[in-house]
């Protein structure tokens, strides 16, 4: 009998990390109002109401953790840069942020090959205290290194 693990936060922010353009299209791109939608006519629309509420909530809370992580990334290069790693955030933010391969970052800044995969890992784990709190440190036995 296989029991299901438990996402951890590090995981948990990975995905967040993998999806951040995804979430940041979602939430302007949504349609969320009736005045969103061209052809209003074309549609039984008061049934829908229901519909449009809940997605509502679902871009509200979207917007929640988007700034979240908006406010946990820019803290987290402030730290990265006081301690003379911001090359670190800089690769977070290439892969992430910016849609670039470790190839590409390996071919900007001329580090080994494994650099910025283990930069992007050192990140994401200070990154899941800044979003989780203690839950990070408890459920992924981590801490700030």
């Amino acid at each position: 009998m296989e029991t299901e693990k438990e996402t951890t936060a590090i995981q948990k922010t990975q995905v967040y990390l993998e999806n951040y353009r995804e979430i940041e299209r979602y939430i302007k791109d949504a349609i969320s109002e009736v005045s969103q939608i061209d052809d209003v006519s074309r549609y039984n629309i008061s049934a829908e109401k229901a519909f449009l509420q809940s997605i509502r909530e679902c871009k509200a809370e979207t917007v929640i953790l988007f700034e979240h992580m908006k406010k946990a990334l820019a803290s987290l290069k402030e730290d990265a840069e006081a301690a003379g790693e911001g090359y670190k955030y800089d690769a977070l933010e290439a892969v992430y942020i910016k849609g670039k391969s470790y190839e590409d970052i390996v071919r900007e800044t001329g580090c080994g090959k494994n650099s910025p995969k283990k930069w992007c890992r050192s990140m994401t784990e200070r990154l899941s205290i800044k979003l989780f709190g203690a839950k990070a440190i408890e459920n992924d036995k981590i801490g700030v290194k």
